[in-house]
């Protein structure tokens, strides 16, 4: 079985198992604050030049930092990897697995980027979620501008997007993690110790040193703080946080090689 194969197969059961369904919580819990808001049950503050009307990549970037800042959605992704591997090993799934596929390096990795690629369409789901809520219940609304584009001074749709996306790369890099410790532990133990540097990462992005300038969220940090960042520093984090994944990925393959599966 190829590794195309594997991730196709990871895929399709991920859509058959009820444990997938928490990845729809961000979606759900962005209509919830989208029509909170609107009926004045919830307060989300966010300056936007003097009106205090949002336009909506401005709306989709306050709702998107309530459910980010409050470590939602990494809680949810990380919960999700732990069922996706460390679930399987510890309730002898993944042998059956096994026992079509020879190389066991084939597995890992399938099973990572299917998790990823569940990641990603998610993501961009609870984003589409949150534009169509907005059009829904707030752009008619005094609050609401009914434009698309962000209104905010020096903050355009594109510094959103880029913020946005320099979180997911941490994403790859916590997933990368998850997996590694669920060699280990039990699902709930790398749940809790992903969750334990999760935040120990975000603590980090608040910092202003030489470590917390090699991780894609101090920048992400820097473009909701200034509005921009320099280019050159942020394709860097990027790339150390890539190839610090895959150092993650290749040391659980070899750990994976040598652990008896029962």
């Amino acid at each position: 079985m190829s590794l195309a194969q594997v991730i196709k197969t990871e895929l399709y059961k991920n859509s058959r198992r009820k444990s997938s369904l928490m990845l729809f919580i961000p979606m759900l819990l962005a209509i919830v604050v989208t029509f909170g808001y609107a009926h004045g049950v919830i307060e989300l503050n966010l300056i936007t030049g003097d009106t205090g009307i949002y336009s909506c990549m401005d709306f989709v970037f306050i709702v998107w930092n309530v459910l980010s800042g409050l470590g939602i959605i990494g809680i949810l992704l990380i919960l999700f990897a732990a069922f996706q591997f460390s679930g399987e090993i510890e309730r002898g799934q993944i042998k059956l697995m096994l026992l079509r596929i020879r190389k066991r390096s084939t597995v890992v990795w399938g099973k990572y980027l299917a998790v990823i690629i569940a990641t990603v369409v998610f993501v961009v789901g609870t984003i589409l979620v949150c534009i169509g809520s907005y059009y829904l219940f707030v752009s008619r609304l005094p609050m609401g501008t009914g434009m698309f584009a962000s209104t905010m001074d020096g903050f355009s749709t594109i510094n959103i997007l880029s913020s946005i996306a320099l979180q997911m790369m941490m994403y790859l890099l916590l997933i990368g993690i998850t997996f590694l410790v669920g060699l280990f532990a039990n699902p709930f133990v790398t749940f809790i110790l992903t969750i334990v540097i999760m935040y120990a990462g975000n603590y980090l992005a608040g910092a202003e040193n030489f470590v917390s300038r090699l991780f894609p969220n101090y920048w992400s940090n820097q473009i909701i703080l200034n509005g921009t960042a320099s280019t050159i520093p942020v394709l860097t984090s990027v790339f150390v946080v890539v190839v610090l994944t895959v150092i993650l990925m290749s040391v659980t393959t070899i750990f994976f090689e040598k652990q008896d599966i029962k």
